[in-house]
């Protein structure tokens, strides 16, 4: 009888263990934010290096502008937007 006692206590504690491993995965599975911010993280990181081995297969003049704008994206942004308002402006003149 105590064999059996053992051998059902320990089939008890398999099937609690089991269990606490089932219900983890599941509130993993349910907890949609931390799989996106999960997800975001590995895109970023993705990103950043294929970023980063693009930059440093540039020749070196080239790739010190692109950090130098990877630094400062707002002035870049501004040059863009200055850029697209001359154009437009020109091609208003000129009908």
């Amino acid at each position: 009888m105590s064999d059996e006692k053992k051998q059902l206590q320990a089939e008890v504690e398999r099937a609690r263990r089991e269990l606490g491993e089932t219900v983890e995965a599941l509130a993993h599975k349910v907890d949609v934010p931390a799989r996106v911010k999960e997800q975001a993280q590995e895109t970023r990181l993705k990103v950043t290096a294929a970023t980063d081995n693009a930059i440093s297969s540039l020749p070196e003049p080239v790739a010190e502008q692109v950090e130098k704008a990877r630094r400062h994206p707002g002035a870049v942004a501004a040059a863009l937007i200055a850029l697209v308002v001359a154009i437009w402006a020109i091609s208003r003149r000129n009908r």
